[in-house]
């Protein structure tokens, strides 16, 4: 029986570490972009027939060590002009998460990469 509460206390404390994590972002490299551009519009309709608009972008991206990387990624709104983003991009699935950053989160060789003054 005490086996029993044991594994059960233990599953239900890895659920609840698991919730915490953002799963995407796990496994994938993290690249930094500046929106420098609006991106491209597409509109879509649901299966009921509802449009909804998507923002596609197409930007080279780089790791903490400079290395580039060109990624495509949507967006369901237009992003903030010279907004920075953190990119988690795997080699298997492309893009998998973004996230706005603050200048001042880059790595210094992403930073100059992008041609960013501090």
């Amino acid at each position: 029986m005490k086996r029993h509460i044991a594994l059960i206390s233990l599953v239900i404390a890895f659920a609840a570490v698991l919730s915490g994590c953002n799963l995407n972002r796990l496994g994938a490299d993290q690249y930094y972009v500046q929106i420098t551009a609006d991106g491209k519009e597409d509109v879509s309709k649901t299966d009921d027939g509802k449009e909804y608009k998507m923002f596609n972008y197409k930007l080279a991206g780089f790791d903490e060590d400079g290395h580039e990387k060109t990624m495509e990624f949507t967006a369901d709104k237009n992003l903030r002009k010279d907004a920075f983003l953190r990119v988690y991009y795997s080699n298997k699935k492309g893009v998998k998460s973004w996230e706005e950053v603050e200048k001042d989160d880059i790595p210094k060789n992403a930073k100059d990469k992008l041609g960013v003054k501090n």
